[in-house]
């Protein structure tokens, strides 16, 4: 049985970003056509664009109603910035997480194996220019007050001269979370270096 869900976290939006960022946020379409990561969040789940139909499922898993742990955005981690200044003149790029997916397999007793995928935004600033970005997309997982599980992973793109920004999408597979007691928490986090530790954060 697979529980997966998606959603579109709620985090501190920066102005720089949001300007040149056309739909910044969005998570459906006017013409009721999927919007880019709600396929990107249905290849996550179903490994297809496009969702099977509810009577298509077996009725065991119709009828399951375990709860996949929400994934939480750490303090700090939700977007990256370079900059030469202190003002917004002097910014050179901004990576940004901007939706996360999650599917989770019970593997019994508790224990499930988990899925995680993320989507994000390289953006050049007014200082920056043509060239590869990138940032360490870390993704921990807690059981109580114990790490159970930390995967991190570089994530970027290339932006060409002529263009402002690129996305970027990563999924992590194949995180075995053990049975055990206490709630499950799923935090991920941009950093500039290499596995760091997100810190945990409230619920987006």
């Amino acid at each position: 049985m697979i529980v997966a869900n998606f959603r579109q976290p709620r985090w501190l939006i920066l102005p720089v970003l949001c300007l040149g960022l056309a739909g910044c946020g969005s998570s459906g379409s006017s013409s009721g056509q999927p919007s880019a990561f709600q396929k990107f969040s249905n290849v996550v789940m179903f490994q297809s664009t496009t969702p099977p139909a509810p009577n298509q499922l077996p009725k065991e898993e119709q009828e399951e109603t375990q709860v996949c742990p929400e994934v939480i955005i750490a303090d700090g981690g939700a977007a990256l910035r370079s900059q030469s200044g202190g003002d917004s003149g002097s910014l050179r790029h901004q990576i940004s997480i901007l939706n996360v997916a999650r599917e989770c397999t019970p593997t019994g007793g508790g224990g499930f194996r988990l899925k995680v995928g993320a989507e994000g935004r390289v953006l050049l600033g007014p200082a920056g220019g043509a060239g590869s970005y990138s940032a360490t997309l870390t993704i921990q997982v807690l059981r109580g007050t114990t790490v159970v599980a930390r995967r991190a992973s570089r994530v970027g793109g290339t932006i060409p001269s002529g263009q402002g920004g690129t996305d970027f999408s990563h999924v992590e597979d194949g995180i075995i979370v053990p049975p055990g007691s206490g709630d499950v928490e799923i935090i991920i986090g941009l950093s500039a270096g290499g596995a760091a530790t997100p810190v945990r954060s409230r619920r987006r």
